[in-house]
């Protein structure tokens, strides 16, 4: 099970804001610097799954309002229903002709 750790996250935040980061791969042998950079690209590629899954959370929210389901449920089925609408709930796949 994943822990939430706001400590770590700031502690993070702070060293790269302080220029520490920088400053140690400055003066880091190569395979340290490659740890560095390694580091770094998983941090961004966290950072960018951290983004999906927050849109994801909050349209799945969103679309279950809509659709007049509580909180939390069937958020997967809406998602579903929403992509493929059958065609009796007014649902449309061609662009309209000029």
């Amino acid at each position: 099970m994943a822990i939430l750790n706001k400590r770590y996250i700031e502690e993070l935040e702070e060293y790269l804001n302080s220029g520490n980061l920088e400053e140690d791969f400055k003066w880091s042998v190569e395979e340290r610097r490659g740890e560095i950079l390694e580091f770094l690209e998983k941090l961004m590629d966290l950072g960018e799954l951290a983004d999906a899954t927050a849109t994801r959370i909050i349209f799945k929210g969103q679309l279950g309002a809509l659709v007049g389901m509580p909180a939390g449920e069937g958020s997967k089925g809406a998602v579903e229903q929403s992509e493929n609408p059958a065609p009796e709930q007014g649902a449309c796949m061609e662009l309209p002709q000029k």
